[in-house]
């Protein structure tokens, strides 16, 4: 019998035929929830989540604040839309989702807190994998971002990213020389925190640990491997800060 290749946990769990298909769908799908859930949340996903312009917008707005922890007035749920243990989720008020994001929840520990007015651009991930995502309100999530962690992410109100940003991943451990990389620990350095008002441009990296200033300015493909502070902008591979923003242009 051929040996099982190194794994990241979250793989063994997923991949464990010792459990069934139908054990294993329900626990990424809705974690500990109750099998009346998990019959509701399959019956909102197969037969709404696909259905296109007002109308499915509308029932969805009707039929999905059941499935999460809280959720405010006039949600708008894309059509497309992935939630995985959504009744770990909380929305605030006008929160809008666009097509095909997905909102991944993985542990009992873990979260996505939203604000109110928020907005998630098109095919962006939401991915809290054992860890808390908060978004302040009013913040702009451009198209194609991922935004994940195993400890924490903290973005503050109004804080705009551009298209493609990567924010909070950690990075595995190097073990002993000729170990797999892949079945190594994460290295977590306490999450990632991004202030007020900031505004993060296309393409741009933030390494799990970092702290970003309120009203800083990251430029476009830039990698935030340290601390950037209030008002600064900073850009390059790594980012290093080029000027200082004065409050009052904020």
């Amino acid at each position: 019998m051929t040996s099982a290749p190194a794994m990241t946990p979250q793989q063994q769990e997923f991949t464990d035929t010792s459990r069934s298909g139908v054990a294993l769908y329900r626990r990424l799908a809705v974690g500990e929830a109750s099998l009346l859930y998990l019959i509701g949340y399959e019956a909102a996903q197969t037969v709404l989540a696909g259905i296109p312009g007002i109308l499915g917008l509308g029932l969805r707005s009707v039929a999905y604040p059941h499935l999460f922890k809280s959720c405010g007035k006039r949600p708008a749920i894309g059509r497309g839309t992935i939630l995985r243990i959504p009744n770990q989720v909380s929305l605030g008020n006008g929160v809008l989702v666009d097509d095909y994001c997905t909102l991944d929840v993985r542990g009992q520990s873990a979260s996505i807190d939203i604000g109110d007015r928020v907005s998630i651009g098109r095919f962006s991930t939401i991915a809290a994998k054992g860890g808390i995502i908060a978004l302040g309100a009013g913040c702009n999530i451009g198209s194609y971002c991922r935004v994940a962690t195993n400890s924490r992410v903290e973005i503050g109100e109004s804080v705009l990213l551009g298209a493609y940003c990567y924010i909070g991943p950690g990075n595995h451990q190097e073990g002993e020389e000729g170990a797999p990389l892949i079945s190594a620990p994460m290295d977590l350095r306490g999450g990632v925190t991004i202030g007020e008002h900031a505004w993060l441009g296309t393409r741009v990296t933030v390494l799990d640990g970092v702290k970003i200033g309120r009203h800083a300015v990251i430029g476009a493909h830039s990698l935030v491997k340290d601390d950037v502070p209030d008002y600064a902008v900073a850009v390059g591979t790594p980012a290093k800060i080029i000027r200082m923003r004065g409050p009052g242009q904020g």
